[in-house]
């Protein structure tokens, strides 16, 4: 992707999209800073937000897929599939099996919508999705980083 097509991503998607990365760091933050009970706040917040979002990026591919007539079963399963996997990783016993489906969940999608954007979506979106993604991930290895 050129430069002049990265400079495309418009203002307000660019500034929510990077915003909503603020969570993920503050709270990644906070899971390395603060020991005992808070940490496991911190923790149940992180492990939500990231579901949270996770649940949020497959409903845009819903989204943009039933713009059209005739819809891609293929399609949709891949919008479903994040909220599924979110919940799923929600259900895992302790914060580190939770964390690394999270991630794996994000890379996943990630590389989806590299590689096979969803039909429809706005030039400008692969690029965003690459970035946020590679934040998001960073956010989870700091997480990850914590136990050792």
């Amino acid at each position: 992707m050129s430069e002049s097509e990265s400079q495309s991503i418009p203002g307000g998607a660019r500034l929510l999209g990077y915003s909503g990365v603020l969570p993920f760091a503050g709270m990644a933050l906070a899971v390395l800073l603060w020991n005992g009970p808070s940490a496991s706040w911190w923790m149940q917040g992180f492990t939500s937000y990231a579901a949270v979002i996770l649940s949020f990026l497959g409903g845009i591919r819903w989204g943009v897929e039933t713009r059209f007539e005739e819809v891609s079963a293929r399609a949709l399963t891949l919008s479903v599939a994040p909220s599924l996997w979110a919940f799923a990783s929600l259900l895992l016993p302790g914060p580190r099996a939770t964390v690394l489906m999270l991630l794996a969940g994000f890379v996943l999608l990630g590389l989806a919508d590299w590689f096979s954007p969803a039909r429809g979506s706005a030039p400008w979106m692969r690029l965003l999705r690459a970035r946020l993604t590679l934040a998001v991930a960073a956010c989870h290895l700091l997480v990850l980083g914590s136990w050792l």
